[in-house]
């Protein structure tokens, strides 16, 4: 709910419902998922995810608002995650996620047995359809020791950092889409998931990436509504700001 170019933006309304919990009714099209929590954290701004879970029966963890690398590690010991165990990554504004493609991500992780596998390591997808399979082990070892501030704002960012520790995979579509924009940052991208969503969304069906694509290659005017704007801002800017915080252990 924080966020700085876009404040209350996983609450906001898409097609009667808020942008979370469609990302969150999507996630529910994967055939390998097996439990979906909503990682919040204590800021009180944040009170209405709480409520959203609350009310529509979503776990959820609340956790540091600054140390993301901590709330997920925590999130996954609170629900009895462990060794062995894998976690998918999802970020709450990306209300396009195509399942299909979380779903390959998955299994591309179990097949080659890595620690870490996602489709942003050679970004071909679309901006907003990025995914993050990693295992417990290696978040928990993130966890004992990223000290960089960038490494704890950005979860996978320390598991990336370190390709000789931890076996890495990446996930390429066949077509490169990595200049499309369809994550919702700025209120342009909310303009245009809007006009996605009035053309393709539907209580009784569902719409994946190449619906959208082709909806784009009929409306291309679209295109316009926010291109502007570079992929992985934030992480461009934490990276700027880097601060050494120093040793950590597991018993802090």
């Amino acid at each position: 709910m924080g966020s700085t170019r876009l404040p209350g933006k996983v609450m906001m309304d898409l097609c009667g419902s808020p942008v979370i919990e469609h990302v969150v009714n999507r996630l529910k099209h994967s055939n390998l998922i097996d439990k979906i929590i909503i990682a919040t954290s204590f800021d009180s701004n944040n009170q209405p995810i709480i409520d959203f879970c609350k009310g529509n029966d979503v776990d959820y963890f609340v956790g540091s608002e600054d140390d993301v690398l901590d709330r997920y590690y925590q999130t996954a010991v609170d629900n009895d995650i462990n060794d062995g165990d894998i976690i998918i990554r999802i970020t709450s504004d990306c209300p396009l996620i195509d399942p299909v493609v979380v779903d390959k991500v998955i299994n591309e992780h179990i097949s080659n047995d890595n620690d870490y596998t996602a489709n942003v390591l050679d970004c071909t997808y679309p901006d907003g359809l990025d995914c993050e399979v990693f295992n417990f082990n290696a978040l928990k070892d993130s966890w004992i020791n990223a000290n960089l501030s960038s490494q704890r704002e950005h979860v996978t960012l320390y598991i990336r950092d370190n390709p000789n520790k931890f076996k890495l995979g990446n996930v390429k579509n066949d077509v490169d889409y990595s200049e499309l924009r369809w994550t919702l940052d700025e209120k342009e991208d909310f303009i245009f998931i809007n006009e996605v969503y009035k053309n393709l969304y539907s209580h009784d069906s569902f719409f994946n990436m190449g619906d959208v694509i082709q909806l784009l290659q009929e409306k291309p005017e679209l295109l316009d509504i926010n291109s502007k704007f570079t992929r992985n801002e934030g992480l461009l800017k934490s990276l700027k700001e880097d601060v050494d915080l120093g040793s950590r252990n597991v018993n802090e």
